[in-house]
């Protein structure tokens, strides 16, 4: 029996599945003050950058890229964070957000600091459609 890819529940449980890109997937933490895009590449058993080919790596930066041009041109943030941690969620995943030197918890790490908006059905489907176009 071969062992199949999935993603972390918890990134399932706290995220919305965007797309398949690539090498992974795309998933939008529903966070509306600060947008928050997470990739999980398709690797199984992989937790850490290194865990990765050399193409691997080079392709989830590329990924990276991709969603950090997205988040630059929608939302304006006045920083990108781009991390890999895994002290939760082994898996080997991506985190890119925008933040803002109003957000709750600038200057310091937005891990954590639990959000009080969220987006409604409408936004988050207008942000897969967003993304769709801008990826194309």
């Amino acid at each position: 029996m071969s062992v199949k890819f999935a993603v972390d529940p918890i990134i399932n449980e706290n995220s919305v599945f965007i797309k398949n890109l690539t090498l992974s997937v795309l998933y939008l933490k529903n966070d509306k003050e600060n947008p928050w895009f997470i990739l999980v590449p398709r690797k199984l058993g992989a937790i850490e950058l290194i865990d990765l080919s050399h193409e691997e790596q080079v392709m989830l930066m590329e990924e990276v890229t991709i969603v950090s041009e997205f988040l630059k041109s929608h939302y304006r943030p006045d920083k990108m964070n781009v991390g890999s941690l895994g002290n939760i969620v082994r898996q080997l995943h991506v985190h890119i957000i925008a933040r803002y030197t109003s957000d709750r918890a600038w200057p310091g790490p937005i891990w954590g600091v639990p959000t009080k908006q969220e987006f409604d059905e409408i936004e988050i489907e207008n942000i897969k459609s967003n993304f769709f176009e801008f990826d194309e």
